[in-house]
């Protein structure tokens, strides 16, 4: 085989694995896990506990993997959610029943950059149904619920967020016509196409990176934040959308009735996953992979590869 030869095999070889480690970064949900301080959250019940006033109560489910806040009410004793069934003329004509328990749950999680989803395994997940929790599947970012109310839309968590949602979708349709681009250009020896192969590669590196910085640096802020005053530590049923982020609310019901200390989120835990170190290498190869497409012209300019399609 000739010299030519080789080297277009390796740009395409590069170019693949360039293309499927940056699709599957993508694609998948492993981007940053968020766990819980079991120990800082211990001190804040015990903080808590020793106060004036007990407003919750904290407990540990599936051997200390799931955080469950119980609500009290003045007495001291469980809160419960009460709500009017069907009302006929203004009368009411059925009576106010207690529901479950006023709790949120404090739950591992692994996020991606359209979704978060539960660490928990079927059995774990079906254990803890029994004890009310009620997010058992994902949730999108782009769920309407997630921004929702003016708190939501000026979040700048989630502002990122939405951003990086779209350098992801960017990458992913520069990926798609690269490939195709490039398959025309060799194929049909169109050495402006091969050149523009190159260039499209490293466009496509290009947004990526920008999705992987905001990735990784989105969370800088929450760390970094100080402690919020008393009058900004309640997160009500208009502040859904941050409940979801690794808090959950044991049912609908439940949201008019939850009051979340902002003690409570700095006990939160944010560490990167292998869903970034991918696409991190996955940039890499896309930034070689562009290098070798605009040698690739170089070579067909002076040493035609038409032979290998004759």
């Amino acid at each position: 085989m000739q010299p030519s030869v080789w080297f277009l095999t390796g740009t395409l070889l590069f170019s693949s694995v360039a293309t499927a480690m940056l699709c599957g970064a993508i694609m998948t949900d492993h981007w940053e896990h968020v766990m819980w301080d079991r120990g800082k959250l211990d001190d804040i019940a015990v903080r808590q506990k020793n106060a004036t006033k007990v407003k919750w109560m904290l407990e540990w489910l599936l051997d200390g993997q799931v955080g469950r806040i119980v609500y009290t009410n003045e007495d001291g004793l469980r809160k419960h959610p009460k709500t009017k069934e069907g009302t006929d003329g203004g009368v009411t004509t059925g009576s106010e029943q207690e529901q479950d328990e006023v709790a949120v749950f404090l739950i591992p999680m692994h996020g991606g950059i359209w979704t978060l989803c539960v660490s928990l395994s079927e059995e774990q997940r079906q254990l803890l149904q029994r004890a009310g929790f009620t997010k058992i599947q994902c949730v999108s970012y782009l769920d309407p619920e997630m921004v929702k109310g003016d708190e939501g839309r000026a979040d700048w968590q989630h502002r990122m967020q939405n951003l990086s949602i779209s350098c992801a979708l960017v990458c992913l349709i520069i990926l798609g016509s690269s490939a195709l681009v490039g398959a025309f250009g060799v194929l049909k020896h169109q050495i402006s196409a091969v050149l523009v192969t190159g260039v499209m590669y490293l466009l496509a590196a290009t947004f990526a990176i920008f999705t992987l910085t905001i990735i990784h640096f989105k969370r800088q802020q929450t760390k970094q934040k100080p402690e919020k005053t008393a009058a900004d530590c309640l997160l009500t049923g208009g502040g859904l959308s941050t409940l979801i982020d690794g808090v959950s609310p044991s049912s609908s019901a439940v949201l008019a009735h939850v009051q979340v200390d902002a003690d409570i989120f700095t006990a939160r835990v944010f560490t990167t996953s292998w869903s970034l170190d991918l696409g991190w290498g996955g940039v890499t190869l896309c930034v070689l992979a562009s290098v070798l497409w605009i040698l690739l012209s170089k070579i067909m300019r002076y040493n035609p590869l038409s032979t290998l399609f004759t």
